[in-house]
């Protein structure tokens, strides 16, 4: 309490300085607030992104194992592939899946055939499609002819909409269509007994590289396994890029708000004049450095706090995230997004640290440099006198 009141005084003259220049007050708090909306929207979609794609990809397989030949990818037996895939040890639960993209009333539409693989949120309630029925992402049914969806290109059919996956999967069910097994065969041209691929689950998820050797030697035709812990590296390596592109294009506008804060802290002969007048008057070269960063703490921090907030509904709000998804991707249209903030308050704390301490300390050394004179060298002199 005693070093609130001690302190008050030299606040409420810092206040009346900064009231003295608006201008100025609004031209730093303006250039603050937005290099760090920028620079905040960047790293924080980047991270949100790399989250919620770490928690999507925890559900997924260990190994997805795909049958190929001279002309690329082709179906396999799904019976050959389990038994073979089960002579492998470590290998728990081999499972056949049945998907593919086919042409939809908006453009390629992903089908499923299983709920393995699905975000856990994205099945609450939601009953498996029968024969004739789908469940489909939110982007496959604003394309859809009401109710009813039609899909394929030679082989076409059509199925009744029976649920929706929630707008908070959009990142993995935006354009998918969970349907029936027999459907998913005949729009994919499959035969009975085929599949596209095979997840492997593993009784040990460390163990993915180590034993992909021997389980591509189990199968009597060639084979291409994915690993998840690959999936999960080309999806982080994207979201870090995307953040980064951004980021570093906002390093000019940092060094520019830097000279500016320089510029002014500087000052001309009416700030000599005006330290010159205060150090005349018993302020000491600490009272003065204490005034003027008092002054950049009043004007920096609501710019910092109105910054981040601006940033975080940017990124998290679902329907500013598509347009920030837009724009820091460079063009690409998304879906209505619901990203994870896990890791969001130490992003903002990097934030902080990265604009707000090159700026405080840029305003200590140049109020430190222009007050150290003594009163008559800063004050103005008399040519009369």
């Amino acid at each position: 309490m005693i070093s609130m009141q001690r302190h008050l005084p030299l606040v409420m003259w810092a206040v009346r300085d900064i009231r003295r220049h608006p201008g100025r007050t609004t031209l730093l708090f303006a250039c603050m607030t937005g290099l760090v909306f920028i620079s905040a929207t960047a790293l924080l979609f980047s991270q949100a992104l790399d989250f919620t794609w770490s928690r999507l990809l925890d559900q997924a397989p260990d190994l997805i194992v795909r049958r190929i030949d001279g002309g690329g990818w082709v179906p396999l037996p799904a019976e050959e592939a389990v038994a073979c895939a089960q002579t492998v040890a470590g290998v728990t639960h081999p499972i056949p899946r049945l998907w593919g993209v086919v042409a939809g009333p908006g453009g390629p539409v992903t089908l499923v055939t299983a709920a393995d693989g699905l975000p856990q949120k994205a099945l609450n309630g939601i009953r498996p499609p029968a024969a004739g029925q789908a469940v489909v992402g939110r982007g496959v049914q604003r394309a859809a002819a009401g109710n009813r969806l039609t899909l394929g290109d030679r082989h076409r059919i059509g199925l009744d909409i029976t649920a929706v996956f929630p707008g908070a999967t959009g990142l993995a069910t935006h354009d998918l269509a969970w349907v029936n097994a027999d459907d998913a065969r005949r729009l994919l041209g499959l035969a009975p007994g085929q599949a596209s691929d095979l997840a492997v689950y593993l009784f040990r998820r460390n163990e993915e590289q180590a034993i992909q050797a021997d389980l591509a030697a189990a199968f009597p035709w060639p084979v291409r396994i994915t690993a998840r812990s690959i999936s999960r590296l080309r999806h982080h390596t994207q979201a870090v890029r995307t953040g980064s592109i951004t980021v570093v294009a906002g390093i000019p506008a940092l060094l520019a708000l830097l000279l500016i804060l320089t510029a002014i802290g500087v000052g001309g002969p009416a700030m000599n004049a005006y330290q010159g007048l205060l150090k005349a008057m018993g302020w000491t070269c600490a009272d003065i450095v204490r005034l003027q960063t008092a002054k950049a703490l009043i004007v920096g921090m609501p710019a910092l706090a109105l910054g981040l907030a601006s940033a975080s509904a940017a990124v998290f709000y679902p329907p500013a995230a598509a347009i920030t998804a837009y724009w820091i991707t460079g063009g690409q249209v998304l879906p209505a997004l619901t990203l994870n903030a896990g890791g969001a308050f130490l992003v903002m704390i990097e934030i902080v640290a990265m604009v707000g301490l090159p700026c405080l300390a840029t305003v200590f050394l140049t109020s430190l440099r222009s007050a150290a004179g003594a009163p008559r060298t800063i004050l103005p002199v008399d040519p009369w006198n």
